[in-house]
């Protein structure tokens, strides 16, 4: 039985140690794991040298032989299983890392992206409501701001807000002119159709006293606004 114990014990003292060592937080989990796998490895290469130190015993049962052998054996699987645990945690910590790293640039590019974006976007409707404003000079100064008021409110917000005065039909702008002046504003602003057509009836009741849906029917499409947009600027 005596000699069957130091090796037992060898190995008990040898799972505390790898216990001791795979819970040190002063040493980094590669070291631990690297550690570990070598102490698994040992304890397997330890079977030959146990049996046959132990097979020199002849006071040790077959039952202690194959207990000491069945036991190194399981200690070093178990040995071999924490530094997988281990190395796992190791690689789903860099993983989480690259992953955090990733989704910060990503937000970082999106923000970039978004604030570009909204750069052109302002630049373009200032453009376009620069554009409609050079176009309405024919009316009075007051109905000038009381349309850009209510252009500026559509083209930032969607809103669409009637003029605190009533905006008067003239003999130099049409109908037709003033649908073309709005369409081609919002159009390049990317505004549905629909809501030009209530930005019209609304802004400019007495030149569409017949409603929406008329008004509707009446107004140009994407193509021919832009076919005339572009006539009238090949033509300066």
């Amino acid at each position: 039985m005596e000699t069957s114990f130091i090796p037992f014990f060898a190995i008990i003292a040898v799972l505390i140690i790898a216990f001791l060592f795979a819970s040190l937080p002063q040493v980094n989990h590669k070291t631990r794991y690297r550690v570990l796998y070598a102490i698994a490895i040992i304890m397997l290469l330890a079977v030959i040298p146990i049996s046959e130190y132990m097979a020199g015993g002849i006071q040790n049962s077959s039952n202690n032989y194959l207990l000491v052998l069945i036991f190194d054996i399981a200690v070093g699987y178990f040995c071999m299983y924490i530094a997988a645990l281990l190395k796992f945690n190791v690689l789903k910590r860099k993983n989480q890392a690259l992953e955090n790293a990733l989704t910060e640039k990503q937000q970082e590019n999106v923000a970039i992206l978004l604030e570009h974006q909204n750069e052109k976007q302002q630049a373009l409707r200032q453009r376009e409501l620069e554009w409609l404003a050079g176009k309405i000079k024919m009316f009075t100064e007051e109905e000038q701001k009381a349309i850009l008021a209510s252009a500026c409110a559509f083209a930032e917000h969607g809103l669409i807000i009637t003029p605190s005065i009533t905006i008067q039909l003239k003999d130099t702008c049409s109908q037709q002119d003033i649908m073309y002046f709005v369409c081609s504003t919002f159009f390049n602003m990317g505004k549905k159709r629909s809501d030009i057509v209530s930005f019209l009836s609304q802004v400019f009741p007495l030149y569409f006293p017949a409603g929406e849906s008329v008004l509707a029917k009446k107004m140009p499409g994407l193509e021919k606004v832009k076919e005339r947009r572009e006539k009238e600027n090949q033509s300066k």
